[in-house]
């Protein structure tokens, strides 16, 4: 099948948009979506610091390639990765090499954060304590934290985090599900500026997780590590991407239509004003004396 844009072979049919697209055109696809979402939503200004969320896997890659792309050439701009080490033997290492190789390739500024010196325990350690179900909520809440704190040590302005149309819409189902209306209110496009907390912006936001996929293989400037996360399939999520691929197959477009009703939904849910604390342990903001990675750690110390 040929592209539709040229006499290039195509290597993927968008069903959403009816095009069938090759190589070049693919790309000029997710670049574009990305570089709008850009414009429209992340609010990127001359002088700066944009972190990068950068775990080595093919969306985090992807949006490294694209975010220097476009900003590589401002002068007034620093972009600073930062990578988490959660401690995953044989998944992480080779992830956290690529996203090294690269940041030295590109002369970008790099930190390696690991759970073991900020938590005190790998996340394999943490899965033989909690178990294999907790696993991967205990890892996204410690990931978060040691993300915001590091962001404010190195001073950062926003920080870019890897999120593609299918993790959002993922999350608005879940949350729908959960009846979080809190969280939802939290989903859209907007930063999110409560104090203590670094702004984050999702870039990739509007592209989906086959096509980033397909980009990182096809672009041979952007290394990434494929492996999937072995905790991943006991997470909750799994089932809500379960469901969302299915209907996507039969009704091409039901994640945009997710994605575009959490747009218009969110920015008219009533905000909760909440009190924030810093966090007794860690000063981190919090609605108790202690966050939740504190209060996790806390846990972890009883019971090793």
């Amino acid at each position: 099948m040929d592209c539709d844009k040229c006499s290039q072979e195509a290597v993927i049919h968008q069903k959403y948009s009816g095009l069938h697209l090759c190589q070049t055109h693919l790309m000029e696809s997710v670049e574009s979506k990305v570089k709008q979402t850009l414009r429209k939503n992340c609010d990127i200004q001359h002088g700066q610091r944009i972190g990068i969320a950068l775990s080595g896997g093919k969306d985090s890659s992807v949006l490294l390639h694209i975010m220097h792309q476009v900003f590589g050439e401002w002068p007034d701009l620093d972009l600073i990765c930062i990578s988490v080490d959660e401690g995953i033997t044989g998944y992480r290492d080779p992830s956290i090499e690529l996203a090294t190789k690269k940041t030295n390739e590109l002369d970008i500024e790099h930190h390696v954060y690991s759970f073991k010196k900020e938590v005190g325990y790998t996340l394999d350690e943490i899965s033989n304590t909690v178990g294999d179900e907790k696993t991967c909520r205990y890892c996204g809440i410690l990931r978060r934290w040691i993300l915001n704190k590091k962001s404010k040590t190195l001073n950062l302005d926003k920080i870019a985090i890897g999120h593609n149309l299918d993790d959002e819409s993922q999350s608005a189902l879940m949350n729908f599900l959960d009846g979080d209306v809190d969280r939802l209110a939290r989903q859209g496009p907007e930063i999110n500026n409560k104090k203590g907390f670094i702004p984050r912006i999702k870039p990739l936001r509007e592209v989906p997780e086959k096509e980033i996929g397909l980009y990182a293989l096809i672009n041979n400037k952007v290394d990434a590590h494929f492996d999937e996360c072995p905790y991943s399939d006991w997470a909750l999520r799994q089932e809500a991407r379960k469901i969302l691929n299915k209907y996507e197959t039969n009704h091409p477009g039901t994640k945009y239509s997710i994605l575009r009703s959490v747009d218009q939904i969110a920015p008219n849910i009533p905000k909760k004003n909440i009190d924030l604390n810093n966090c007794q342990k860690c000063s981190e903001p919090t609605t108790n004396k202690n966050c939740r990675a504190c209060q996790i750690i806390k846990k972890l110390q009883k019971t090793h």
